[in-house]
């Protein structure tokens, strides 16, 4: 999971009268501040939970020989689109009534291979970047 970013911040003030009588305040305060990218790999996420969550649910539904109606047609429908690309990598293996169908499961680990690479590269992207240094050491402007 990412983590957010905490940032503590204290102040303090010192206030002087006419009289010569002081006071000091200190203040603290503190934020949470989302490192850059959050919502971006937060939301690969979300999709790709989706889609898997689909996936496992046709996966399960298939296995138990379900009747393609109602919510199981539905989920059926999308994941047949789904899993489409994985359709010749991996046959589908039926045993009385029942099958497995690989292409399910498939498309569950390269979707989340897929996820995680984007995951990663938006956190390239969105790395903060060390403060520019001037490096003119030859005199050259």
């Amino acid at each position: 999971m990412i983590e957010p970013e905490r940032s503590e911040r204290e102040e303090a003030v010192t206030r002087t009268g006419p009289d010569g009588t002081g006071e000091r305040t200190v203040t603290r305060t503190s934020s949470t501040v989302a490192p850059m990218g959050f919502r971006a790999k937060s939301t690969v996420w979300l999709a790709v939970g989706i889609v898997d969550v689909i996936l496992a649910l046709d996966f399960i539904f298939k296995l138990l020989a379900s009747a393609n109606v109602g919510f199981v047609g539905f989920i059926s429908s999308v994941a047949g689109a789904l899993a489409a690309p994985f359709q010749g990598v991996l046959a589908t293996t039926a045993t009385s009534g029942h099958y497995t169908y690989w292409p399910d499961v498939a498309g569950i680990v390269v979707y989340f291979i897929a996820a995680w690479i984007v995951v990663a590269l938006i956190g390239i992207m969105a790395a903060r970047r060390p403060p520019h240094s001037d490096r003119r050491q030859d005199g050259v402007a």
